[in-house]
């Protein structure tokens, strides 16, 4: 399975910090979040998001921050017409 994101900036024994892009028609292979989460769109964008029991487009807005528990699996991909950023922190255990 591939990693939550881009780029690992920070780990220590509570938090792990993410950075992630997908540039227009971009896609992240299905991975799974273990722990609980939010995360940062610094540049939003609508992504299509697969699971198992689905897909979906979610609009996710910049300067918004979205919650989400762990032990969600899926893939995404960027469908918009301009690059999507963000910052993850998973919440360890």
């Amino acid at each position: 399975m591939a990693d939550v994101g881009t780029k690992l900036v920070f780990e220590n024994d509570r938090v792990r910090v993410w950075e992630f892009t997908l540039q227009p028609g971009e896609s992240i292979e299905a991975h799974r979040h273990d722990h609980d989460y939010f995360f940062y769109p610094i540049e939003g964008a609508m992504l299509e998001v697969m699971r198992a029991t689905g897909t979906t487009r979610l609009t996710l807005n910049a300067g918004e921050v979205y919650f989400r528990k762990g032990g969600d699996t899926h893939a995404a991909k960027n469908v918009d017409d301009h690059r999507y950023h963000e910052v993850l922190v998973e919440l360890k255990s």
